[in-house]
């Protein structure tokens, strides 16, 4: 019998599942104190990777809300908290998402 079919199966693997790096406001505002980002910048995945935040991810990244932020910063990410929107909202930044696809009912 073949090694693969002899070793045991764990756990479950959507093939379709969203994989997303996450990044946290407060994460990002240490980030600002520190000079590796600039809040003049729109803030993206590729600049977010540069600065050694996330790792490269296939679907984007995750801004989600664990922190606080200060600094007056635009977003540009594929998903994000709605506490983190509120939070970046209030220091004065925007928060740009992907438009949501609708599902099509049969």
């Amino acid at each position: 019998m073949p090694l693969h079919r002899r070793l045991p199966k764990r756990g479950f693997n959507n093939l379709f599942g969203t994989e997303y790096s996450v990044v946290n406001v407060g994460t990002v505002q240490k980030a600002l104190d520190e000079g590796r980002l600039n809040a003049a910048d729109v803030i993206t995945a590729e600049v977010l990777v540069a600065a050694g935040l996330v790792r490269p991810s296939r679907d984007g990244v995750r801004l989600l809300a664990k922190g606080s932020i200060t600094a007056k910063v635009a977003f540009d990410v594929a998903g994000a908290s709605a506490a983190a929107v509120a939070a970046v909202e209030a220091a004065g930044g925007s928060v740009k998402l992907p438009p949501v696809e609708e599902a099509v009912a049969e």
